[in-house]
């Protein structure tokens, strides 16, 4: 059993091309700098000692950046190409990195950290434009797997190394990041060779089956998609609770220290490493994209309506919970993209998935803003029976949906 589930795993990374894990390796390398992120709120209040108001407005200005980030990245990939703005994001990323060390007043961070959230987040559709590019019907979704837990193992040990690095100074976290940027754009340059043809006239990596979309308009003017992005927008908030007012549930209901609900947290970075792939590979083109993505935002719902159980029961609601959520991500989130990827057509492929980008973007300066807005006004079980009828209606809109 436990042999045959080792082939298994194996096996589903099997069939993807050397380019996708090219690609995947240049993330995993670039997101193991999102230390610079996850510490900067320390970093604002304990090192420069500004006050957590000061650090709301800094770290908002970064999710400003990342939705503006999407577009541009987009917009240029469809005029330069995927290689171009993948290799000029990453090292601009870094450069900004090095010059933010050394800043220590407010408006110049909030412009720093805008600047770099920018070209940060418009490496993103460039990204998976070019994963749709190298990879066809049979191994897309997977291929959007890989990358996703390539930048879940990023984050991970982006957490480990920024504490290791703190400890050693503050600044150790804004070099190292740009070097990873650095080091990325580099690997990126010497493996990944620029394709000449223009993007919309390369069909070796292109799937057999055609493009969802048959028009080449804007993804502004495309009703369906936009309905498709609102709806994913709706999902992510659902999902993003599990980052910003899940911990401090946690916290302030059962009553856990931050190193419990890291243990916690963990269930679904190990959930979705080790499941993702081995799960896309057995139901990958089993059924409709979208049938899957409905599925998965069934699972959303019902992992938060677990939060309305007793309160003595903390430790199963909460590992329940993680292990549901963590599946319903596993179906939501590589099949969405997929989809989107499809829709885009050949010659609009970076802004349709800069749109998609953006939905997320805006979830995570949306989703904060709800969550602690409902907890402050109604209490965390006003704030569950709010995103399970969220979830509801999501599932309602995909099941509208045309495949």
């Amino acid at each position: 059993m436990i042999s045959q589930a080792f082939t298994h795993f194996l096996q589903s990374y099997k069939g993807i091309s050397r380019t996708i894990w090219l690609l995947s390796f240049v993330s995993l390398i670039n997101r193991i700098g999102t230390m610079v992120v996850c510490f900067m709120t320390l970093y604002l209040t304990q090192h420069l000692h500004f006050s957590i108001r000061d650090a709301g407005y800094v770290t908002g200005f970064y999710g400003l950046g990342s939705v503006f980030g999407q577009y541009v990245g987009g917009y240029l990939t469809d005029r330069i190409g995927y290689y171009r703005v993948q290799w000029l994001t990453l090292l601009t990323s870094g450069v900004i990195l090095f010059f933010a060390v050394y800043l220590e007043s407010f408006f110049p961070l909030c412009t720093a950290m805008f600047l770099f959230s920018l070209t940060a987040e418009a490496f993103r559709p460039a990204n998976q434009v070019a994963i749709r590019l190298h990879s066809d019907e049979t191994t897309r979704t997977r291929a959007f797997s890989l990358m996703r837990v390539s930048v879940n193992l990023a984050i991970g040990l982006a957490l480990v190394m920024g504490g290791l690095l703190v400890s050693l100074g503050w600044h150790w976290l804004f070099w190292v990041d740009g070097f990873t940027s650095f080091a990325a754009a580099i690997i990126l340059h010497v493996y990944l060779k620029e394709q000449k043809q223009p993007l919309q006239k390369n069909t070796s990596h292109r799937s057999s089956t055609p493009s969802v979309s048959t028009s080449q308009k804007s993804p502004y003017k495309d009703k369906e998609y936009l309905g498709f992005i609102f709806l994913t927008l709706i999902g992510a908030t659902v999902f993003m609770q599990l980052m910003w007012t899940v911990p401090v549930f946690f916290k302030e209901v059962y009553g856990w220290s931050e190193a419990q609900i890291g243990v916690m947290s963990a269930i679904n970075t190990l959930t979705v490493m080790l499941v993702e792939m081995p799960m896309v590979f057995r139901i990958e083109n089993k059924r409709p994209k979208m049938w899957f993505v409905r599925l998965g935002i069934l699972l959303y719902g019902a992992s938060y309506l677990l939060f309305l159980l007793p309160h003595s029961w903390a430790w199963v609601v909460a590992v329940l919970y993680m292990v549901v959520i963590s599946f319903g991500e596993i179906l939501v989130m590589p099949f969405s993209t997929s989809w989107a990827t499809l829709r885009s057509g050949d010659t609009r492929q970076g802004e349709y998935m800069a749109l998609y980008g953006m939905a997320y973007s805006l979830t995570s300066i949306a989703s904060p803003m709800l969550g602690t807005q409902i907890i402050a006004a109604f209490g965390f079980t006003t704030l569950w029976i709010v995103i399970v009828a969220m979830s509801a209606l999501a599932w309602l809109g995909f099941y509208l949906l045309k495949e």
